[in-house]
C-alpha cells in the first residue's frame, strides 16, 4: 500500500514512516496540510495518517478535502487532544488515535485496511527490536 504521513513533528513522521516501511508499505511524508494536499493531487494513496494541529493547515481541513475529492482513501487521525480527535472524526477520519499512541496498534490498523501480509507477526517483532522503545497508548487524550 501507499501511505501518506502528515505531521509537523519530525520524530512522529520518522517513527511512523520507519514502522510502515518495515511492513513493506511505500511512505511519503508531509509537514502540514498544504503539503499533504499537494501530494494527494500528485499521487494516489491508500491510507493517510494525519495529525490534527499543524501550521498552515490542520488535519480537519485535510480530512474534509480528502472525503470530498478522495472518498476511498482511509484516514487515520491522531492528536494529543480529545477535542481535536472529535473534530477529526467529525471531519471524516475513519479512526483516531490519541497521542502518545501504540505503534503496534497503528501498524495493525494499517495492515487491516488491506489483506494481511505473510510474515506480519515477524515484521512486528522486528519493528519492536528496531525501534527499541514503544510509545504507550494513552487511554485518555490530553484535555484542550
Amino acid at each position: 500500500m501507499k501511505l501518506l504521513v502528515v505531521d509537523d513533528s519530525p520524530e512522529i513522521t520518522e517513527l511512523l514512516s520507519v514502522a510502515m516501511e518495515l511492513f513493506g508499505h511505500r511512505v511519503d511524508e508531509a509537514t502540514d496540510g498544504v503539503m499533504a494536499i499537494e501530494r494527494l493531487k500528485n499521487g494516489a494513496y491508500d491510507v493517510v495518517i494525519t495529525d490534527a494541529e499543524m501550521p498552515r493547515m490542520g488535519g480537519e481541513e485535510v480530512c474534509r478535502f480528502m472525503k470530498k475529492h478522495f472518498p476511498d482513501v482511509y484516514i487515520i487521525g491522531m492528536s494529543g487532544c480529545q477535542k481535536a480527535l472529535d473534530t477529526l472524526k467529525n471531519a471524516g477520519a475513519d479512526i483516531c488515535f490519541a497521542k502518545p499512541f501504540n505503534v503496534s496498534e497503528m501498524a495493525e490498523t494499517v495492515e487491516n485496511r488491506c489483506p494481511p501480509r505473510r510474515g506480519a507477526s515477524m515484521k512486528m517483532n522486528r519493528l519492536h527490536r528496531v525501534l527499541g522503545v514503544m510509545l504507550h497508548r494513552s487511554e485518555t487524550a490530553v484535555a484542550c
